[in-house]
C-alpha cells in the first residue's frame, strides 16, 4: 500500500503540459479557443486552391458578402475580447467568492 502511495505522489508531481505552470485553467479556458478559431479561420483561407471542395466557391462568397473583410475581423475581435473579459471576471468573481 506504501508503494502505491508514493508511486501516486511521483505521478503527481509530473507536469502535464509545458504552459502549466504558466497560465492557470482560467485564462487557458478563456484565450484556448480564441486561438483556435483564428487557426482554423486562416485554414478555411489557405483553402483557394481546394476549391472543388469548399462549400461556397471563392466566386459565391465575393458575390454574396456584402460586409467588407476588414469588417468583419474587427467585430470578430471586438466580440472576442468582450467574451474574454466578461470570461475573466466571472471566473474571478466565482474565486474570490
Amino acid at each position: 500500500v506504501l508503494k502505491e502511495l508514493v508511486q501516486v505522489e511521483i505521478f503527481s508531481s509530473y507536469i502535464m503540459v509545458f504552459w502549466e505552470e504558466y497560465v492557470s485553467d482560467e485564462v487557458m479556458g478563456t484565450f484556448a479557443p480564441i486561438v483556435v478559431y483564428w487557426i482554423y479561420a486562416g485554414f478555411y483561407h489557405l483553402l483557394p486552391p481546394l476549391d472543388n471542395y469548399r462549400l461556397h466557391t471563392t466566386r459565391d462568397e465575393e458575390k454574396k458578402n456584402l460586409v467588407p473583410f476588414k469588417a468583419v475581423v474587427k467585430g470578430v475581435l471586438l466580440q472576442q475580447l468582450v467574451q474574454a473579459i466578461v470570461a475573466l471576471i466571472l471566473l474571478k468573481a466565482l474565486y474570490f467568492a
